[in-house]
């Protein structure tokens, strides 16, 4: 994609005035909670359906795409038949990447064997995946070894809080070696439990998760690999509810043909254009773009 790689970063015009609250709350974000150092370049894989759009036969246009956690860059897309087919679809996508050496954060839907052995074989990356329904047995080898009370994993635990839009989160997490006979190319297991409450209230709710990833403790402790599951909801946060709120997707009138596909690249490519421009609103970065010259500008042309 244009924006992977890309030397010297594109330059956006900034509007006069103070920055915008979006852009001081990740300014703020990142003095109070600074990433834990040695991470691993990291992205994350997930699929979004058009909604309204309609393939030939009728179906669902579903895309699958990965973005990077630092910087919010889509790295590339491609257009799967259906939900079913995400996850062969994601692993051709991988495929055609330049992933080496980076870690991919994937949710369960993706925590297949024939993924994990191609992360950890011919892409020569790392994986973190969620463990749910479709791994029961794996699941619940890592729910035994995981299992006691926090006392016995004060060594191998990591605890992140959080809060902001009036809520408070706690982020706990314990994690134990495993080899590869629990799952292809597995070192570390790990439980993820999420606490959230109010600001000055009690906690209200309670999950707990399970997961499996790639990294051996030298390359990932606790607090890396609490890192990375947080920064996974990017592709969420940062792309999908973008294309959505911001560029109103779902509610395009192009609805057929291979349109709905060439229009959400082009809006992948504006998003991944104003995050290398560390514009952390993309609204007020579109707001200043409004003349033509100056956005064909920002591509040379």
């Amino acid at each position: 994609m244009w924006c992977a790689g890309r030397r010297p970063y594109p330059q956006i015009p900034d509007t006069p005035g103070p920055a915008g609250r979006e852009q001081r709350r990740v300014t703020r974000r990142q003095i109070t909670h600074p990433a834990p150092a040695g991470l691993l370049p990291a992205a994350a894989i997930d699929g979004k359906a058009c909604r309204g759009a309609r393939t030939a036969d009728g179906g669902c246009i579903f895309l699958v795409g990965a973005i990077s956690h630092e910087r919010g860059v889509v790295l590339g897309q491609s257009q799967v038949a259906s939900k079913r087919c995400e996850g062969p679809a994601a692993r051709t996508l991988l495929s055609q990447l330049e992933v080496a050496g980076m870690v991919l954060t994937l949710d369960a839907l993706h925590t297949t064997k024939a993924t994990a052995r191609l992360i950890t074989g011919q892409l020569n990356a790392h994986y973190v995946l969620i463990l749910k329904g479709n791994q029961p047995l794996t699941r619940a080898a890592a729910h035994a070894l995981l299992s006691g009370p926090d006392a016995d994993w004060t060594q191998t635990t990591a605890i992140d809080d959080d809060s902001g839009h009036h809520r408070r989160e706690r982020r706990t997490i314990r994690t134990v070696e495993v080899t590869g006979e629990l799952f292809p190319g597995a070192r570390q297991a790990f439980r993820l439990r999420r606490d959230v409450g109010e600001i000055d209230g009690p906690w209200t709710s309670k999950e707990i998760v399970y997961g499996i990833t790639s990294l051996p403790t030298d390359l990932a402790g606790p607090a890396h690999l609490n890192h990375y599951e947080r920064a996974h909801w990017t592709v969420e946060n940062r792309l999908h509810w973008v294309r959505d709120v911001t560029f109103r997707e779902d509610h395009s009138q192009v609805r057929t043909g291979a349109a709905p596909r060439v229009l959400a690249s082009f809006r992948n490519l504006v998003i991944s254009t104003m995050r290398l421009a560390d514009h952390a609103n993309i609204a007020h970065a579109r707001r200043d773009l409004l003349d033509h010259n100056a956005a064909f500008a920002v591509y040379n042309i």
